[in-house]
């Protein structure tokens, strides 16, 4: 079953405030960005389909990164544990 996303989800989606997501939708939709399934500004309620979303979301991102979506690498889990430790000892937070 495909979930719908009101503007205020999407713009969490994006990391943004929905004022900016509406505000900058137009721009989005000229990069491609998939347009709303149901409604529009005229007889309102829009909803976007989250996959098509997920999938504009992973078109942007270079192969590199989507090749790294996965299990990040031990050497970097254990280098950011590493840093992460190193921090906690700085603030008193471990012996």
């Amino acid at each position: 079953m495909r979930k719908l996303l009101k503007p205020s989800e999407v713009a969490a989606k994006l990391g943004r405030s929905t004022n900016w997501f509406l505000r900058h939708r137009d721009t989005l939709f000229a990069r491609g960005f998939p347009r709303p399934v149901l409604g529009d500004a005229k007889n309102g309620r829009p909803r976007w389909d989250e996959g098509a979303i997920d999938a504009w979301l992973d078109s942007q991102m270079s192969p590199e990164l989507r090749a790294q979506r996965g299990t990040p690498p031990k050497s970097i889990t254990a280098d950011h544990t590493a840093r992460l430790e190193m921090r906690l000892q700085q603030l008193g937070g471990r012996p």
